[in-house]
């Protein structure tokens, strides 16, 4: 009995501490929750916020620990899955079947016999265009920025002991940042997710695997990823508002979606 007393003391006595430690964070959780909210009602501007911080911080203290844990641990076959995912961050992946499907959808409105079937067609041809277009225009800035700001590669820290910066140069090692992949997943996974909203923890599960498989692969370092992966959702979501400003709708509604809706 007496252990059991003293166990029962114990209980009693983490859970009086765990309380204890609840309510002194009562500061911290309403911070918290009201920061949630702010996001919640500005989500690009926090999300800009949140993606520069990681940058500066990565660049300054996590960057290189990150690469090296990363050289040293992903090995074997865990680097061959991350390699395979890593594949749909190649920009080809989405660009030649989403334009050569809006490409087909605007042939065949030309082709089509009257202007009812010519307006739908070219309508549709928007999903696959819009799709297109994100992953197309996110990747040229992306390239852009790349020249630009010519941040050396993970490679050149491993065998050279470089990281900086060499600007205005267009060299495999020295234009790491942005991630290409990382701008591509999350461009294409972001325009799909405003497509099929109803799969939109799947298509960005993806995009952060994508992302994830850079740094992970020590091709990228973690703040080449983050920014990426903020362009190609910055971009696909102001082309998504432009199109939407203008009428264009891009959202496909399954006829399984529009009799709940009913």
């Amino acid at each position: 009995m007496r252990a059991l007393d003293a166990l029962v003391r114990l209980w009693e006595q983490a859970g009086d501490r765990i309380t204890l430690i609840w309510e002194e964070l009562a500061g911290f959780r309403s911070f918290t929750a009201g920061q949630a909210a702010r996001t919640a009602r500005h989500p690009r501007r926090w999300a800009t916020l949140y993606c520069t911080l990681v940058i500066v911080l990565g660049y300054f203290a996590f960057d290189r620990p990150l690469a090296g844990w990363a050289k040293a641990h992903v090995t074997g076959e865990a680097e061959g899955f991350w390699k395979i995912v890593t594949n749909l961050g190649l920009g080809g992946v989405w660009l030649v079947p989403s334009g050569l499907l809006a490409l087909g959808l605007i042939l065949s409105s030309l082709a089509a016999s009257n202007l009812a079937e010519k307006a739908r067609l070219r309508a549709l041809a928007w999903v696959p265009g819009f799709l297109f277009l994100a992953v197309a225009l996110s990747g040229i800035a992306n390239t852009i920025i790349k020249v630009l700001i010519g941040r050396t590669r993970p490679v050149l820290l491993f065998e050279k002991g470089l990281y900086g910066f060499e600007p205005l140069t267009r060299a495999y090692a020295t234009n790491s940042f942005p991630s290409g992949h990382s701008q591509a997943a999350f461009a294409a996974m972001m325009a799909l997710t405003l497509i099929f909203p109803r799969y939109d923890i799947a298509f960005i599960a993806v995009a952060v695997l994508v992302a994830a498989s850079r740094v992970l692969t020590s091709v990228h370092f973690l703040s080449d990823a983050v920014m990426g992966a903020w362009l190609g959702a910055m971009v696909t979501l102001a082309l998504h508002s432009l199109l939407k400003r203008k009428g264009i709708d891009v959202r496909v509604r399954p006829q399984r979606d529009r009799k709940l809706a009913e």
